[in-house]
């Protein structure tokens, strides 16, 4: 009891003696030190500074915590460290929050005195530069991460953002220069335009120094895997965590989100079973090559990996899996030279010493090992003739000539030429009679016969193959039946001889038409009619739209229709660089007619109606991260909004009618519209909207060159309006 009384006592006078000295002096050593620390690489990203005040009870609280920390108690900081009400203040605002220690083990998370990382949680619906959850991190614990970090970015892998704040303490009696780093969650993903991805949200378990915390539900236990009974039980306990979050977080049907968990539930009876390749399937090939170079250029030591900091994404639109690099990445140049082991036999033997199977089966691949080969070699041998890696983080991996280190490490154990990785779905696609029926190869590109088709199966072709439906084709697809796309794709019908693919009756629907192509991929479709789609569930792949379209160079749609989708939407485009529609016309779609997710569109005559739509939340366009222009469309009969334009999204409009509708026209969470030409709105019950909807956004703005009559506008107090301008800065 007296050394508690004494510590106490101490604390108090640090505290008393911080406040009352001058302000050169109270900060001379803190600040010496932090002038050393290297400048964080994404200093043009610096934000601006924040205030936290802290009452005497809390200070007390936050000192006695950094005294455990530094006596290596972890099992008392870990049962004391809790949430504390503090007041933060940023850009002349004031934000309830609650803060706590970052960390269970938080080794070099302090900098002395009060200087600590932090955990935040602002008052919900607040939020700091778009994020009500973040972490003040120290910059010393960070100093070997930012290079891996951007490395990562540069090989355009996911990656936690890094942003240098100045922290203030108390009215600035204490400060100190900090990162600022978001939690990664919706917010996150909506940042970055990735609506489609999830990341698995942290299961914090209160007072667990002895237990786990889950941040990707991956299960990564190898002890587990020796004790079956307690592994079992722990994959239920994933499984039932992760239906407990989808079901908070997302609002799709039961059936999506039980096909969601089942897709993660084998990805882990995978790793559970040791069924190596079986893991394969879960992850995008390049995507992953590109995960392990990283690793290995930043001699990343596989502290990222071990349970508590492993954290992986997952994107319905692909089914795969996204392992991503945060600020737990360590460079280890030492470990990786001094060990006499090869590279991959020294990520095998991190990977078992960090409890992550995931990377020992990954490296253990030969396509994959030969993969990372063939980029390793390629790195090194362009880095002097080509500018793409940042000089600082190039002096940062190259320590002790690492590099060429590396390159001869890898000469060792080369064993042949890279191969690519190409599944043999494409030989077994040739070798299949029943494709032969109904068309053939040319080159690399199955010609569908003219005629009529009836498919009694779900038809999908490998990525390698490019698919080309001629005019006067017919495909009939049974129910629930879908035609799966993963390459180049050309529906190339003419006015008297269309393109349709239909269901077998029209009381009932097929699956989806749907196209998932990759970076430099296009889509043309010319004279196409598609009747009575819904949405499908197939491979890990949420396809949204009765015509889905995912991930393309270039969209051109032209002359096209649909009748009677039944699914979420009627068409789905998704991460298209350049998208043209043209004479367009849906009518009664069950949902949304047309949602579009980070593209940029060129749209002319686009007429959506609905007859009979019955959903009170279907809108005839759904725009999420996008640019769009259009011109002549026509919107009616949605019970919710004729065009959302939401996310962050700029949509100009001219010529158009907008009628019928709840709302015509909703822009919302920092999207901007712009009106021009004679657009008119009739019978809607509000024609426009102007709101914010998610925390992490503003609201929206409306500039109005167009008609001089009375508009019904409905919006919130942060909403703009501006009239008669010709330009604004969110085109």
């Amino acid at each position: 009891m007296i050394k508690k009384i004494l510590f106490i006592c101490i604390c108090f006078f640090f505290f008393f003696t911080f406040w009352l000295i001058d302000k050169s002096q109270k900060s001379s050593s803190v600040n010496q030190n932090i002038k050393n620390l290297k400048l964080s690489y994404f200093e043009d990203a610096r934000i601006k500074d924040i205030n936290i005040d802290f009452s005497k009870k809390t200070l007390r609280h936050f000192l006695v915590l950094g005294e455990l920390v530094d006596q290596g108690d972890f099992l008392k900081y870990n049962q004391i460290n809790s949430w504390k009400k503090v007041n933060i203040t940023y850009d002349n605002r004031l934000f309830k929050a609650k803060i706590k220690l970052h960390g269970k083990i938080p080794d070099g998370h302090s900098n002395g005195f009060i200087y600590h990382s932090y955990s935040v949680k602002l008052k919900k619906g607040k939020t700091i530069n778009g994020f009500r959850k973040f972490k003040l991190i120290v910059n010393k614990r960070l100093n070997k991460a930012k290079a891996t970090i951007k490395l990562a970015q540069q090989f355009d892998l996911l990656a936690m953002q890094i942003f240098p704040i100045k922290v203030n303490f108390n009215e600035k009696k204490f400060n100190s220069e900090y990162s600022f780093i978001p939690v990664i969650d919706e917010s996150f993903a909506d940042k970055i335009g990735k609506g489609t991805l999830y990341f698995f949200k942290e299961v914090e378990q209160k007072n667990s120094y002895n237990e786990l915390d889950l941040k990707s539900f991956l299960f990564n236990m190898p002890y587990f895997v020796d004790k079956k009974e307690s592994g079992k039980n722990y994959s239920k306990f994933f499984e039932k965590k992760l239906k407990e979050t989808l079901k908070k977080d997302y609002k799709f049907n039961p059936i999506v989100v039980e096909q969601i968990i089942q897709r993660f539930s084998n990805l882990n009876n995978s790793i559970y079973e040791n069924k190596h390749e079986d893991v394969f399937q879960y992850f995008e090939k390049d995507y992953i090559l590109n995960y392990l170079l990283v690793m290995l250029l930043s001699a990343e030591n596989g502290h990222q990996h071990v349970y508590g900091n492993q954290q992986v994404a997952y994107d319905f639109a692909t089914g795969y899996f996204y392992p991503f690099i945060t600020w737990d990445s360590t460079i280890d140049v030492d470990k990786y030279l001094n060990k006499k082991k090869n590279v991959f036999e020294l990520m095998k033997y991190y990977a078992d010493d960090t409890y992550l199977p995931l990377i020992n089966y990954l490296v253990s691949n030969v396509d994959i090992k030969e993969g990372v080969i063939f980029k390793i070699n390629n790195f090194i041998q362009h880095l002097s003739t080509k500018n793409f890696i940042d000089k600082k983080v190039l002096s940062e991996i190259n320590k002790k000539n690492y590099l060429e280190e590396l390159k001869k490490n890898i000469k060792k154990i080369e064993t042949g030429k890279f191969k690519r990785l190409i599944s043999l779905e494409k030989e077994k696609f040739i070798s299949d009679l029943r494709f032969q029926k109904i068309g053939y190869l040319e080159s690399d590109t199955f010609v569908f016969n003219k005629g009529k088709h009836l498919i009694d199966k779900n038809l999908i072709f490998p990525k390698e193959i490019d698919v080309l439906i001629k005019s006067g084709t017919e495909i009939i697809l049974k129910k629930n039946i879908s035609l799966i796309i993963s390459g180049n794709f050309s529906a190339l019908g003419t006015k008297e001889n269309p393109v349709t693919v239909k269901s077998e009756n029209d009381k009932l629907s097929f699956g989806v038409l749907a196209v998932i192509g990759g970076s430099k991929k296009k889509v043309k479709i010319k004279y196409m009619n598609i009747f009575n789609p819904s949405e499908k569930f197939i491979d890990g792949k949420y396809l949204s739209g009765g015509l889905t379209l995912y991930n393309f160079e270039s969209v051109n749609i032209e002359n096209f229709e649909m009748h009677n989708a039944k699914g979420e939407d009627g068409i789905n485009i998704k991460y298209t660089k350049k998208c043209e529609l043209k004479n367009i016309t849906i009518e009664n779609s069950a949902y949304d007619a047309i949602d579009i997710d980070n593209c940029k569109v060129n749209g002319e005559k686009i007429f959506i109606k609905n007859f009979s739509n019955n959903d009170k939340n279907g809108d005839g366009l759904d725009f999420y991260y996008s640019n769009a222009v259009l011109k002549n469309i026509e919107i009616s009969g949605f019970k919710d909004k004729g065009v959302s334009i939401g996310e962050n999204s700029s949509l100009k409009i001219y010529n158009s009618n907008i009628f019928d509708n709840r709302i015509g026209l909703a822009v919302k969470d920092d999207s901007c519209l712009f009106l021009n030409g004679e657009n008119k709105f009739n019978n809607n019950d509000f024609d426009i909207s102007i709101y914010k909807k998610k925390n992490n956004y503003g609201s929206g703005t409306l500039i109005n060159n167009s008609m001089k009559n009375n508009l019904i506008i409905k919006k919130d107090d942060k909403a703009k309006i501006i009239e008669n301008f010709d330009e604004y800065k969110c085109f």
